[in-house]
């Protein structure tokens, strides 16, 4: 599926504003997601056998960390990545980033999202920049 903008979302992946804090190291934004909203994107990931795709987490976190600072954000980098368990249609992913502020508007985030046992999915930690009107 072609994406027409670096905001353009291919499911959303909140139901509400992101529970924010703001703390000494940052702001420690808590999400939950229920998988189930990724639905039709799953049905071709993986076909007889379909889990989140990985790319999908990764925009929950991104529109995470948007609605965290109050601004669309896009992704800049992916520095490390980490997918130990599968999400399932059914399962509920709670995720919790720490956004930190960086040069030029960046934002860098670290998040981990466990499931609904309590066992770590995913890590992730990304670098995200602001949009800028009209480009």
């Amino acid at each position: 599926m072609p994406v027409s903008s670096p905001t353009a979302k291919v499911f959303d992946a909140l139901e509400g504003p992101p529970q924010a804090v703001r703390t000494a190291e940052g702001t420690r934004v808590t999400v939950r997601l229920p998988v189930e909203r990724a639905a039709a994107q799953m049905a071709g990931h993986y076909p007889g056998f379909p889990i989140l795709p990985g790319v999908l987490l990764i925009d929950a976190v991104r529109q995470a960390a948007a609605g965290a600072v109050g601004g669309e954000l896009s992704l800049r980098s992916i520095d490390r990545a980490r997918f130990a368990r599968p999400l399932f249609a059914g399962d509920e992913l709670e995720l919790v980033l720490l956004v930190t502020a960086g040069a030029h508007g960046r934002v860098t985030v670290r998040a981990r999202g466990a499931r609904g046992d309590g066992l770590m999915a995913a890590e992730v930690s990304l670098t995200l920049e602001p949009v800028v009107a009209g480009a």
